[in-house]
């Protein structure tokens, strides 16, 4: 396997893309890792040290030779928390809750946490009743298109995440029959997530 395959398959592991993955690990453009896929480098013990920092769940000696496999032994993957609320009573500090349960998804296992969507908005894509894993990101790097749960000062949702303008975001629903877009300031910005599976629930 090569460095670039075992590069993708992290990339595919995550629910990233290129662009995203690059802004997750710290680097300003994507050109790194393009060279990587041409053939043009290897991974660097230095770009492997950063992956698994940021991703702790990584086996960095596998991303450094192919030796082994892409995830740490289960016993040390961390589990994800799962808080029973509704979204609109999520904190920005998770500190103050205490997880209904704990869940072990190895394929999510990147996910800060989970949560139940109680709302229709994202309806069909996230049905209500589904588990939401997200994991926490900068404002920053938001890849326009893409779902986040945002905190925000006066409300929580999740929502497609576009550009409006350099300080303001425009959030649109799934279901913008019965939904408009919400123009949403940065400064008002808590917390932002990226959406990073969803599991549809049968029961609590």
């Amino acid at each position: 396997m090569s460095s670039w395959e075992r590069l993708e398959q992290i990339i595919e592991h995550l629910g990233l893309n290129v662009n995203s993955f690059a802004k997750e690990i710290g680097l300003k453009r994507s050109e790194r890792l393009y060279q990587i896929k041409k053939g043009n480098y290897s991974i660097s013990k230095n770009l492997s040290s950063i992956i698994s920092e940021r991703f702790p769940d990584i086996n960095e000696g596998w991303l450094l030779t192919g030796n082994g496999n892409m995830l740490r032994s289960a016993s040390l993957l961390k589990k994800i928390p799962l808080y029973g609320i509704g979204l609109e009573d999520l904190p920005a500090d998770l500190s103050v809750l205490t997880p209904t349960d704990e869940l072990e998804i190895p394929v999510l296992s990147g996910s800060d946490f989970a949560v139940v969507n109680n709302g229709e908005a994202m309806s069909p894509e996230i049905a209500h009743g589904s588990m939401v894993f997200v994991r926490k990101v900068e404002v920053d790097s938001v890849l326009f298109g893409d779902i986040y749960l945002i905190i925000s000062e006066k409300f929580n949702v999740i929502r497609f995440v576009r550009e409006y303008d350099s300080e303001t975001l425009r959030l649109a629903a799934k279901n913008a029959k019965d939904f408009d877009d919400i123009l949403l300031k940065k400064s008002s910005i808590q917390a932002i997530y990226k959406v990073k599976g969803v599991l549809s629930m049968l029961s609590m």
